[in-house]
């Protein structure tokens, strides 16, 4: 099997922009996630206040989970369009071949997460 002359850089450029997509893939699926948590955490102080009126409770406030939940999703959406800009920028530079690697968007990605998972933990403790 002999490789065809100068196949060698382009079977690795193609290589790096097939990464490149599932890397893509990858936060889209992350945005996704995120979107689906934001929608539960927002749809569970509904749950909760029905709970309230099936025991014939007092209802406890639902604001600070609806709240959240928005905040979570309006980060995915957030999430998704840094990622297709990483992903068109990468583009380009595997193009140029000056490929630089950059961790804004996973720091953003972490960030949100601890914030959230903070915002969750008091939201339960405060409600309990």
């Amino acid at each position: 099997m002999t490789a065809a002359p100068g196949g060698g850089r382009e079977q690795t450029r193609t290589r790096e922009h097939l990464a490149n997509e599932r890397t893509l893939l990858a936060w889209v699926r992350t945005a996704l996630a995120l979107m689906g948590l934001g929608f539960v955490v927002a749809r569970f102080g509904l749950f909760l206040r029905q709970l309230a009126l099936e025991r014939a409770a007092p209802p406890e406030p639902g604001h600070a989970s609806a709240v959240i939940g928005a905040a979570l999703v309006g980060a995915s959406v957030l999430l998704a369009a840094l990622s297709t800009l990483r992903y068109f920028r990468a583009r380009a530079q595997i193009e140029r071949g000056s490929y630089e690697p950059e961790a804004y968007t996973e720091v953003l990605a972490v960030a949100v997460t601890v914030l959230a998972g903070l915002a969750l933990l008091v939201y339960l403790l405060v409600t309990d």
